[in-house]
């Protein structure tokens, strides 16, 4: 299935399910009226949705067409959003640029955490530089996720897992580098994160998933440029259902949590980078100095995670500007 959130009468959209082809949604307030409240109750209502589903491929609920924006993010604001750094080839680049000693292997299979923004941007909407001169995308596979129990095992964890989806985590490097120094946190350098149109079930995926990993292309273009394409199943440091269990070893996960994997990133020098921050250190390592440069007004940004030449959830698309309006959109009421 393909599930996304159509603006509605709320911040939190009305729940759809959305053909292979991202032009047709049928709602389906009968069985839920938000993705959260499906997540909520997401053994009681996955039938229902999947008979409505099928429905919808086959033509025999005809659904409404989509327009471009007609789409929120599949989760506009979630419980909770923990980001992690399963990908340790970032980490290794930083330490080869700055001479120190690479990261403890030991650690490799255990990556970090942390809590960020819990509100999506949509696909299409603008995304502002704030004030950064130092704009960065980050390129992540997103797990949602219903109900985990606290000191849940590996097994329990990914059977917790509802559907992925491609999140870009959003970092402003020049305010993370000032607060770091001044002995602050990465917190106002992580503005909210966003989000792709739809969400995908892993049986949506095929061979895309084999139980531990997703196995897709993470392919990154600004201004048509491709700068990255790396294989979101290579060079992770622990498995997907690892790494869900380790994010519920001292609390439990609420249905609704969105989980990340950290910025995909690959070894290889040829496959390219997933963040202009990772790029930038390829190209001081390999020619001096770096070429690319950080995000600007008017530039414009592509994602889209591939299996093949199809796309798995749809392209995450935003033009950057230097400002938004504090402003709601497309809701009336919450």
């Amino acid at each position: 299935m393909r599930l996304g959130s159509r603006r509605g009468r709320t911040r939190d959209g009305q729940l759809v399910l959305v053909s292979p082809d991202l032009r047709r949604a049928l709602p389906v307030d009968e069985i839920a009226p938000t993705l959260q409240n499906a997540l909520d109750r997401w053994t009681e209502v996955e039938d229902a949705l999947r008979a409505a589903d099928e429905r919808l491929r086959s033509g025999r609920a005809a659904g409404v067409a989509l327009a471009d924006g007609d789409l929120l993010a599949p989760l506009p604001r979630a419980y909770a959003w923990i980001d992690c750094g399963a990908y340790a080839h970032p980490m290794e680049l930083i330490a080869k640029l700055g001479g120190s000693e690479p990261p403890d292997p030991a650690r490799a299979g255990r990556p970090p955490f942390y809590d960020g923004a819990g509100q999506f941007i949509a696909s299409g909407e603008p995304l502002a530089t704030l004030g950064s001169q130092e704009l960065d995308i980050e390129a992540e596979l997103a797990f949602v996720l219903a109900d985990v129990e606290l000191g849940a095992s590996d097994k329990e964890a990914g059977a917790a897992i509802v559907g992925v989806t491609v999140v870009n985590d959003i970092s402003l490097r020049d305010v993370l580098r000032d607060d770091l120094n001044a002995g602050l946190g990465i917190y106002h350098a992580k503005p909210p994160s966003s989000m792709a149109s739809v969400m995908v079930t892993l049986d949506e995926l095929g061979a895309g998933w084999d139980g531990d990993h997703v196995h897709a292309r993470m392919c990154s273009w600004v201004n048509g440029r491709l700068i990255g394409r790396p294989d979101t199943g290579v060079d992770i440091a622990a498995t997907v259902p690892e790494l869900i269990a380790q994010a519920a070893r001292t609390r439990p996960l609420v249905a609704g949590t969105v989980l990340g994997t950290g910025t995909v990133s690959n070894r290889d020098p040829d496959i390219g980078a997933a963040c202009i921050a990772e790029l930038r250190i390829r190209e001081t390592l390999a020619q001096g100095s770096p070429a690319t440069r950080f995000l600007r007004p008017g530039d414009e940004l592509v994602i889209d995670l591939r299996i093949g030449d199809g796309s798995v959830v749809g392209p995450l698309h935003h033009v950057i500007v230097p400002s938004i309006e504090n402003t709601e959109k497309g809701t009336t009421s919450d």
